[in-house]
């Protein structure tokens, strides 16, 4: 073997080891976590009007925001120029197909993932922003006009079991 032919096989054996190391936690995320539970109780009680919490369920990190009153009358007199207003391209349960995207005004719920590339968003000022890439989402998950990506915020399926606690459940297909 050539000097030629070490070096070209060394830098693709380099070049396969980064793109595995790169590729896994997308890989990752479409491997079905067979021992987690299929629900999680979340506890809303300590949750103040403007403040999140984040749950991590099914490898997946989810956020609960508690809108202030200022900010669900926002979003039924909203002038943003948006890319779905009506949710109609989003992934998201019936029942949250409103113009707060969710089960009551007050609180939102929804995975923290970008739908551009999939980089976990954080909330700024009752609203939500992809780092990676810039995209901006309004307090319901809704995509600017604009942004990168192409949908909303999903949301996942939940229910009340009662005021102050939810459960996410997975539904059995």
């Amino acid at each position: 073997m050539d000097r030629r032919t070490l070096l070209t096989r060394i830098v693709q054996g380099f070049t396969v080891t980064g793109l595995g190391f790169f590729s896994f936690p997308f890989l990752k995320a479409w491997i079905p976590t067979f021992g987690e539970a299929l629900h999680v109780d979340v506890d809303i009680s300590e949750i103040g009007p403007g403040q999140h919490t984040i749950v991590q369920w099914l490898g997946r990190n989810i956020i609960v925001l508690r809108r202030d009153p200022q900010t669900v009358n926002a979003l039924t007199e909203s002038t943003l120029e948006l890319k779905d207003p009506l949710s109609e391209s989003s992934d998201q349960p019936t029942a949250a197909q409103n113009v707060h995207r969710s089960l009551r005004p007050d609180l939102f719920v929804a995975y923290t993932n970008c739908t551009h590339l999939g980089c976990e968003v954080v909330a700024e000022d009752q609203a939500f922003k992809c780092p990676c890439h810039q995209s901006d989402y309004d307090s319901a998950g809704r995509v600017l006009d604009g942004a990168a990506a192409p949908r909303n915020l999903d949301v996942p399926n939940y229910r009340y079991l009662s005021k102050q606690l939810i459960r996410l459940e997975k539904l059995e297909t």
